[in-house]
């Protein structure tokens, strides 16, 4: 490494990147600000611990389910070794912070410009999907993002090291087999050997995929894939784009647009279309989880255009890019009121004192309530939904300080106490 003095940015960039990201989480999650993510990650995590099966009741219809029959991801293994040795939502909230911030440390490798040590990795710590990734929820697949990010770097080296990322980045989620099949179309004149090898992979992975989610989600409803729903109504799903718009401009903006002119964006062709035709306005939306495989793509593919301009075109470009993404991550980032998609819903406010109260309450016993995230360290645990029949032990209801209408618990459940006003626990009647 020549002249390491140059990395040292960067690092320092990392460093508080990293712990922004954490803290935010953290804070947000311990004041009952998280989505219902996170506990059907922490509940699959606990069965696979404690029942050795990768089995959740939180996600799809409510009922316990196995995680494949939802999505196909190998690393929820690994990850749930890391919540075995540090066991809360915190140490979840902390790796994940520590895979979207990793980028950083992998970008001023990845060119000889000296763009590449100091403005690229601001560039990425300032792209608010990153935060809006982070802050809400817990999900295992954002590996992709710095897997593909070693994988290009390796990929440009010539280094053999690149199946190896290639490989693990396939085994993150089913649609990134998708992604792969389309990067082997584009780059098959430039390296055909390669992406014979990359696309057959794919294709054969992908159709594995199709099977073992088939496979897993027939004890629930059908023989097919659990979210092959979201496509079946395609009119409706195309006659709902209102939230598209606002997608593709919070992915392309901080980048002026320029990533289109690399050919790796055809890659993204895929979410795009999945994107367009779900009737689920989650996949329509910058706000979630799902952007997470635009993100390395858009980037790469921005510097892969920056890097063919004139020095002084490029000086510009990154000082436009840069004034753009201050702008957005004011406006709109962590730090602002505007941060929250539906803040009705996303921005609750609740105390550290109830979280811890939460946290702890009626262990081991079996739970419905309406904020399962936080009661998700047990094998039972359901979210409540209305018009539906339980027969978990307790009910236990959070009542918000803007909610003023009383608690309505489900049939068959009797109040036995509330603690602070705000959290009511009913017990289930017994009939003998």
């Amino acid at each position: 490494m020549k002249e390491p003095w140059k990395y040292i940015p960067s690092l320092l960039l990392w460093v508080i990147f990293f712990y922004f990201l954490s803290e935010r989480a953290i804070f947000r999650y311990e004041h009952l600000g998280a989505g219902v993510d996170v506990g059907l990650f922490e509940n699959l995590f606990y069965h696979i611990i404690h029942t050795g099966e990768a089995v959740t009741s939180l996600g799809l219809d409510g009922n316990t389910h196995h995680y494949f029959a939802d999505h196909f991801n190998w690393f929820i293994y690994p990850i749930s070794i890391l919540y075995y040795l540090f066991p809360s939502i915190e140490t979840l909230l902390i790796f994940q912070a520590f895979v979207l911030s990793v980028p950083i440390l992998i970008i001023p490798f990845l060119g000889k410009e000296n763009t590449q040590y100091f403005f690229y990795p601001f560039l990425y710590a300032l792209y608010l999907p990153i935060y809006w990734i982070q802050i809400f929820d817990f999900h295992p697949e954002v590996l992709w993002i710095p897997f593909f990010f070693l994988f290009y770097y390796f990929w440009k080296q010539q280094s053999k090291l690149w199946y190896l990322f290639f490989t693990l980045s396939l085994l993150v989620k089913e649609e990134i087999s998708l992604v792969w099949i389309v990067f082997s179309l584009v780059y098959r004149k430039s390296y055909p050997k390669e992406t014979i090898f990359i696309g057959i992979s794919s294709s054969l992975y992908f159709l594995l995929s199709i099977g073992i989610l088939s496979y897993f989600n027939s004890s629930i409803s059908s023989l097919a894939p659990a979210h092959l729903e979201r496509y079946r109504d395609p009119w409706f799903a195309i006659t709902h784009l209102h939230l598209f718009p606002y997608l593709i401009l919070f992915l392309n903006l901080p980048f002026l647009f320029l990533s289109f002119r690399s050919p790796l964006m055809f890659c993204l062709i895929p979410y795009l279309l999945y994107s367009v035709f779900s009737k689920f306005e989650v996949n329509k939306t910058p706000f979630t989880h799902h952007t997470f495989v635009t993100i390395p793509i858009i980037f790469l593919s921005f510097t892969q255009t920056l890097e063919t301009l004139h020095s002084r075109q490029k000086r510009l470009f990154v000082i436009i890019s840069v004034i753009v993404s201050i702008t957005l991550f004011l406006l709109y980032g962590p730090i602002s009121k505007s941060f929250s998609f539906r803040r009705e819903y996303m921005n609750p406010s609740g105390s550290t004192k109830d979280y811890q109260i939460l946290r702890n309450l009626l262990p081991n016993d079996s739970i419905v309530s309406n904020i399962p995230q936080y009661l998700a360290n047990r094998n039972e645990i359901q979210l409540y939904l209305p018009n539906k029949k339980y027969s978990a032990n307790y009910y236990i209801h959070y009542q918000w300080e803007k909610e003023t209408s009383n608690p309505v618990p489900p049939m068959g459940y009797t109040l036995e106490s509330t603690i602070e006003n705000r959290i009511h626990i009913y017990k289930l009647e017994k009939i003998d």
